[in-house]
């Protein structure tokens, strides 16, 4: 592994240590500390969703067209500047604008970035490089809660200058170490959406997104269904921090323990299997309403969605042609907007209508799982089939 993938993969661990120590606590201190209304930190939490998460569908196709490596650049520094800007923000204007700048920020940064791993040519390093970096971001997201918890008790400002210190920082290490990484058929002359007719085209990867769309959707579940159902049947607020840290440790776990998997197994075998385990593991929590219960859930839960994390981007560095790397990485985030805006909504509103011992939230979570599952079993069969097809 070279210098270069080094960097980027420490890159990821401060990117999720830094995003975390703020993003944790965004609601809380929106709400508690700036006093912002419900509807207004609820606006503001969807600017930051939906900015990094529609936005790299143009972004994904700057990265082709004028370089990973500037984008990457870019993307940090308007997360730094995001992030300064928020810490010293009070009104709602102000405060969703410094969220764009941060959501824009991510939006330039991660297409380029995943991008930038799949060119690497050995299918077995670019696993090991998704694999690897899918360890560094679970390790950020472990850390950093712990951190920001800390320093918001210290002085609110402190997590976001801190984060934003992080971004400079990685900014002139990337700067000054990587390698001006382009895709081979980069080409100046043509659109930044020149892309997306070419994505369009491709029915498989089509099918793979939509797919997606349904893990999301159970993913977002663990920060609206699973806490909300934690504290309804616990009245408990540190259990309800339990469930995102039992969630992030033993994924890192899990991570570790599957590593040979990720390497020897297809990626749309893992994405289908982890996908049905999330959706069985949902289903359960519905068989009894105690914490422990839940705990036990959200481990199946966090083994499906181990499975299922690294196994996306590698799948998704199987469709590429080399011409528009970035821009299907881009693209494939229309699938994390998707997913995450309806799970996210229909979980806190199917939790606010029914009592804590229902189970129609349950089977509706884990239906949309089956189904996901379905159809991406749907992709192992044609990928079956173009194995027959093809001549060895």
């Amino acid at each position: 592994m070279n210098l270069s993938t080094k960097v980027t993969l420490t890159s990821g661990f401060f990117l999720n240590f830094a995003g975390f120590a703020v993003f944790s606590f965004l609601a809380v201190y929106l709400s508690n500390t700036l006093g912002l209304s419900g509807w207004e930190t609820g606006t503001v939490l969807a600017l930051l969703t939906l900015s990094s998460r529609i936005v790299p569908l143009f972004t994904g196709s700057m990265g082709d067209k004028y370089g990973y490596k500037k984008l990457m650049g870019i993307g940090l520094l308007l997360r730094g500047i995001g992030f300064v800007s928020l810490a010293f923000s009070h009104s709602f204007g102000y405060v969703s604008l410094a969220v764009l700048l941060i959501g824009i920020g991510a939006a330039c940064y991660e297409p380029s970035a995943l991008a930038f791993f799949s060119l690497e040519k050995n299918p077995e390093l670019r696993k090991k490089s998704f694999l690897y970096l899918n360890l560094a971001l679970n390790g950020g997201a472990v850390i950093g809660p712990l951190l920001g918890g800390i320093l918001l008790l210290t002085n609110p400002r402190l997590p976001f200058l801190i984060s934003a210190a992080i971004f400079i920082a990685l900014y002139l290490v990337q700067l000054i170490i990587l390698p001006e990484k382009e895709n081979i058929k980069r080409n100046d002359s043509r659109s930044i959406l020149a892309g997306v007719p070419h994505i369009l085209k491709n029915k498989r990867f089509l099918l793979f997104c939509f797919s997606m769309i349904f893990f999301w959707f159970m993913f977002a579940q663990l920060t609206v269904a699973l806490p909300l159902h934690m504290f309804k049947i616990s009245n408990n607020e540190s259990l309800v921090s339990l469930v995102i840290t039992v969630n992030a440790l033993t994924g890192l776990i899990f991570m570790l323990v599957f590593k040979n998997m990720y390497i020897k197994s297809s990626a749309i075998f893992l994405l289908a299997a982890g996908t049905m385990t999330m959706a069985v593991s949902l289903l359960f929590i519905s068989f009894s309403p105690n914490p422990l219960w839940l705990i036990i859930c959200i481990l199946g839960f966090t083994v499906g969605e181990t499975l299922v994390l690294p196994s996306c981007d590698i799948a998704i560095s199987e469709f590429l042609d080399d011409q528009y790397n970035a821009a299907y990485y881009g693209f494939s985030d229309l699938s994390f907007a998707a997913g995450a805006t309806l799970g996210n909504f229909t979980g806190t509103l199917l939790l606010e209508i029914y009592p804590s011992g229902s189970f129609v939230p349950w089977i509706i979570f884990s239906g949309v799982g089956f189904l996901g599952c379905f159809l991406l079993s749907r992709q192992i069969l044609l990928q079956r089939d173009d194995k027959i097809v093809s001549p060895n």
